[in-house]
């Protein structure tokens, strides 16, 4: 089961692409919506951060709330005005605007999804409009989207222009699920049952037939092109838990990116450094969920998450400086608590700026 079940993604976290029903989205909390900095608390210097921070933030039992952080007065801000919709922020720009996953409705029968763009406070929706649309890629100019929808399927891959007009890439009634655009907008890799098991492959973006990367008796999923074009991040539970992979984007060189030995221990949320020279990820089981940067030349890994407290989401800053995450004491084992946002040094861990209460948040972005 993934660990949060709406990322990347929004773009919804991923689990693996199989012809199996995903889970289901997580039900309401009864948390509260995060609390804004006390009047009596120091402000909060945020003149390092470069880029806009934005979380979804579940104001009642129904509704999310795109906000993005002021670092003027360390306020969140909404995205829009009043909506009708649930609107879970991206992590991606498109079209000159936040790209947002916008859903309505209160169970399974009339829930539907449908991808917008927020400019100046208003929302433009676009796209298929289905029950599910999940994990949209986004070129690095802005103007290409390959997202995963249940329109026509019980998933598959579309790319969608800046005009709104969007061409079907796949057609697998096992499902097409988790795509991840190369720098240069060609190709994208995704995940998919269609020969068994969960395997990546790699698609011509223009269209055509999707070259298998992968090929083991277990699951592969999760592809994730690095910035700079050399390497795909995978996960696999080859060789038991879920463990990070890396590979050549035409898929020689496939190897472990860890050497964890845990057999208690799984590897997830990969996400690229902005340069490509490493990935955040979540490591643990359970409660105990730690934040981990992989240096890929070398293979090290460095904790960024302290001792009694757990990571359950994060980003990368816009210069890869820093996180973002949302932290929790999980200490307090009667009732844990929703926890923090808080900024933190990518090359230690250590606090740059504390962020406040992060109850009610669903999880965090960081665009440039």
């Amino acid at each position: 089961m993934c660990l949060l079940a709406l990322a990347a993604a929004a773009t919804w976290p991923a689990c693996k692409g199989s012809s199996k029903q995903k889970p289901a989205d997580p039900q309401p909390s009864d948390a509260g919506p995060a609390d804004a900095p006390s009047a009596d608390a120091p402000p909060v210097d945020l003149s390092f951060a470069s880029g806009t921070i934005v979380v979804a933030r579940e104001e009642d039992h129904h509704h999310v709330t795109a906000l993005a952080l002021d670092p003027a007065t360390a306020q969140w801000v909404p995205l829009a005005g009043d909506s009708e919709w649930s609107l879970f922020p991206t992590g991606h720009l498109f079209s000159l605007g936040f790209l947002v996953i916008a859903t309505q409705g209160e169970s399974q029968a009339d829930h539907v999804e449908q991808l917008g763009v927020l400019r100046r406070g208003k929302l433009e929706l676009f796209g298929p409009k289905a029950g599910a649309v999940r994990n949209p890629t986004v070129s690095h100019d802005g103007t290409l989207i390959v997202v995963e929808t249940s329109e026509n399927n019980f998933r598959d891959l579309y790319k969608i222009d800046e005009s709104g007009k969007s061409t079907r890439l796949t057609d697998n009634r096992e499902g097409n699920f988790e795509p991840s655009l190369s720098p240069d907008a060609k190709h994208v890799v995704f995940s998919s049952s269609r020969d068994g098991d969960s395997e990546v492959y790699r698609a011509p973006v223009r269209g055509g037939a999707a070259t298998r990367l992968t090929a083991f008796h277990k699951d592969d999923w999760s592809p994730l092109w690095s910035p700079d074009g050399k390497h795909v991040a995978f996960l696999s539970d080859r060789e038991g838990p879920p463990r990070l992979f890396l590979m050549s984007p035409d898929g020689t060189s496939q190897r472990r990116a860890t050497e964890e030995t845990d057999v208690d221990v799984a590897e997830d949320l990969p996400r690229w450094s902005p340069d490509g020279t490493a990935i955040a990820f979540v490591r643990g089981g359970g409660l105990d969920q730690t934040l981990v940067v992989l240096d890929v030349a070398s293979g090290k890994v460095r904790r960024l998450t302290p001792e009694g407290h757990a990571d359950t989401d994060f980003a990368w800053s816009p210069d890869g400086a820093y996180l973002v995450a949302i932290r929790r004491d999980v200490r307090q084992v009667r009732a844990l608590p929703a926890g923090d946002l808080v900024i933190v040094n990518a090359a230690d861990g250590t606090i740059a700026a504390p962020l406040g209460s992060a109850a009610g948040v669903r999880f965090v972005r960081w665009l440039p």
